[in-house]
């Protein structure tokens, strides 16, 4: 979108270790304003990223930060009823869609499973190489609307990033809500010597960090750390106390890319935006 429109997201900020509403800045950190929108900011320095708890403030805000803003993406919205979305695209994943969940605490939905038809389009995210569309629409048509269009996406791995990235053996760091596919895709390619796993958005103490500074210390030169792009952001205001950890660890960056139906998903999409 930023290629046409003058955008910017806005998240709460979650687990970050301020308050309030934030505007992402050269000097902001990923303590201060979240891992994931400083994942945002530093791939995407021509969009706007803010945070703040409270969207129905931070938003005029925003638009006063930036003047000429067009759009603004919002994460994790649907139930947000205070901002009426002018578009809403509701994710879930192919192993657990929503249709198949029930509601907290006994699953993870928020709202009921009727919710569904506010949506104007549906992602199924993390579809396997061996996908079979009519088999999945069969079951989503009982709860999805037919006019509904949805939209399949792959898990791609890029190239994995870091000061001597090619190593063969690796020891994984992960703080991620779901860690099994990052993984079971090192493992497939790669040596895995070891694996530490830490709740989503942990925020790695000063004597974990150390300790894993110590460890960096010691491995030969075949092996390595590597964490998911998320953690990464974690780490990078440390490594100027901690260099043998910036020396050894890694990250394995990952986008999504449509199974099909791409081209006719950013004409729906420049359609809706038309209007």
């Amino acid at each position: 979108l930023s290629t046409e429109y003058k955008t910017a997201t806005l998240s709460r900020g979650y687990k970050r270790k301020t308050k309030g509403y934030a505007l992402a800045t050269d000097q902001s950190t990923a303590l201060e304003i979240g891992d994931e929108p400083m994942q945002f900011h530093l791939k995407y320095p021509n969009v706007g990223v803010a945070v703040g708890e409270r969207r129905i403030e931070a938003i005029p805000q925003l638009i006063q930060d930036i003047p000429d803003l067009q759009t603004v993406i919002l994460d994790d919205a649907f139930q947000h009823r205070w901002i009426t979305g002018n578009l809403n695209i509701v994710c879930t994943t192919y192993n657990k869609p929503f249709f198949e969940d029930q509601m907290m605490p006994m699953g993870r939905l928020r709202e009921s499973i009727s919710g569904i038809h506010r949506a104007d389009a549906l992602f199924v995210n993390r579809c396997p190489p061996d996908f079979k569309e009519p088999e999945f629409i069969r079951k989503a048509r009982k709860y999805i609307p037919d006019s509904m269009p949805i939209f399949y996406t792959q898990v791609k791995y890029g190239q994995i990033v870091g000061p001597q990235a090619k190593k063969i053996k690796w020891h994984l760091l992960a703080g991620i809500a779901d860690p099994l596919p990052f993984s079971e895709y090192v493992s497939s390619q790669f040596q895995v010597i070891s694996e530490r796993i830490f709740p989503d958005h942990h925020a790695f103490s000063y004597d974990e960090i150390s300790e894993l500074n110590q460890m960096a210390q010691k491995l030969p030169v075949d092996e390595g750390i590597l964490t998911t792009h998320k953690d990464y952001m974690r780490f990078i205001d440390s490594f100027s106390s901690f260099p043998d950890l910036k020396e050894k660890l890694h990250y394995l960056p990952i986008e999504m890319s449509f199974v099909n139906q791409e081209k006719e998903f950013w004409a729906w999409l420049a359609n809706k935006m038309k209007r």
